[in-house]
């Protein structure tokens, strides 16, 4: 009988296994891992390692829970390849009751709004969600997650972009780390976006002497909204990732002092690798010519797409000082330009004078095809 529910259910594994000589007297050897294998393109390597984590899988028995478990996030909006991840993640999941076991946690997330291609993301994601307690874990978590959010698009965009919350400890984790940013005036809709921005955030709730120190150093106005951004950003960075960013500032040209106030008036610069800070000034003072202090002035320099905004303003700026025209503008100094708006930097400047417009279009021409190449490589 299981073999004739195979067979019609899954014709191309009944035809790969009776072309590759699979069968021993009309019956299926290793079944699922043919299953597994033609229908998931799941490796051999990975079958086996499930075989290890959930033994009866090697059970002809096993089979019509695997068809169950398959319809179920089929139905639930579930790709194939998203299907095959779900089941080398966690193998055990294959062979629970569908009906009894799994549907309720899927009917959970859809009674809290979270269904289809957002629910087969966060499944996807952290499969092991499914394997937790419906009423010990999973309802109290949605439930305090969904007072938090206060709204069902802020929670899904929350799961979406960390499922990982649902594996918190409840006690341990989540409810000490909403006192600990409430305590630091995080609340109502504030608190809700705050953690839809940066959903990693609930695994912090506390902060080194370190990290309390770089805060002092820091010397941010506590009633500032950037006394917010420095404190968020010093609790989920490594206290050692952040003097490393330090270092990296100084050896572009600022010195200690300098850095710190680059901090204060700039915190968002904590956020940016290292690299990227690195390029930046290497072509703010080594092409621009300008002073390596300047960023304190213009932080924004830090921020501007090197490619598409430095460089060929730049160009533009040096086409505009060869035709003497510097004078005929508003704007006079060459980091007032680099952060512009690329509306107002056009308007301004570009459009209106077909020989910069030309040469700001060839410019951002050969930028492109430059990403075209790199892209074939």
């Amino acid at each position: 009988m299981m073999d004739k529910f195979i067979f019609c259910r899954w014709p191309k594994l009944f035809s790969t296994l009776a072309d590759n000589n699979n069968l021993i007297d009309g019956n299926l050897q290793n079944p699922f891992a043919h299953f597994a294998e033609s229908i998931f393109n799941i490796s051999s390597a990975d079958i086996a390692q499930m075989f290890r984590v959930a033994p009866s899988l090697e059970t002809l028995e096993t089979l019509e829970k695997v068809e169950e478990f398959v319809d179920m996030l089929n139905n639930h909006r579930c790709q194939h390849h998203q299907i095959a991840k779900i089941m080398r993640s966690v193998p055990k999941l294959i062979v629970s009751s569908a009906e009894n076991e799994l549907e309720p946690k899927i009917q959970l997330f859809e009674d809290f709004g979270i269904k289809g291609e957002y629910l087969a993301k966060i499944l996807t994601s952290r499969p092991r969600i499914l394997g937790a307690s419906l009423e010990q874990e999973l309802l109290p978590k949605m439930t305090l997650l969904k007072n938090v959010c206060q709204s069902r698009d802020l929670l899904i965009k929350v799961l979406v972009r960390n499922p990982s919350i649902l594996t918190y400890n409840l006690e341990k984790t989540l409810k000490p780390s909403l006192a600990f940013w409430e305590g630091f005036g995080f609340r109502g809709k504030e608190l809700a976006k705050f953690i839809a921005a940066k959903p990693d955030v609930l695994r912090y709730s506390s902060l080194t002497p370190a990290q309390l120190d770089l805060i002092h150093n820091i010397d941010i106005d506590e009633s500032s909204a950037m006394y917010k951004y420095v404190l968020i950003t010093v609790a989920t960075y490594r206290t050692e990732t952040l003097h490393v960013k330090m270092h990296n500032l100084q050896l572009c040209g600022l010195s200690s002092e300098e850095t710190w106030e680059l901090f204060r008036v700039f915190p968002k610069v904590l956020a940016l690798s290292e690299e990227k800070v690195r390029q930046n000034m290497d072509f703010i003072v080594n092409d621009m010519g300008l002073l390596a202090n300047c960023v304190l002035k213009y932080p924004q320099l830090l921020i501007a797409n090197l490619e598409r905004v430095l460089k060929p303003r730049y160009v533009v700026w040096q086409r505009m000082k060869s035709m003497n025209v510097l004078g005929h503008f508003e704007f006079k100094s060459l980091d007032s330009v680099m952060i512009m708006p690329e509306a107002k930097f056009l308007s301004k400047i570009v459009r209106g004078r077909p020989m910069l417009y030309s040469i700001y279009e060839d410019v951002m021409a050969d930028f492109s095809r430059s990403i075209e190449t790199s892209s074939d490589v």
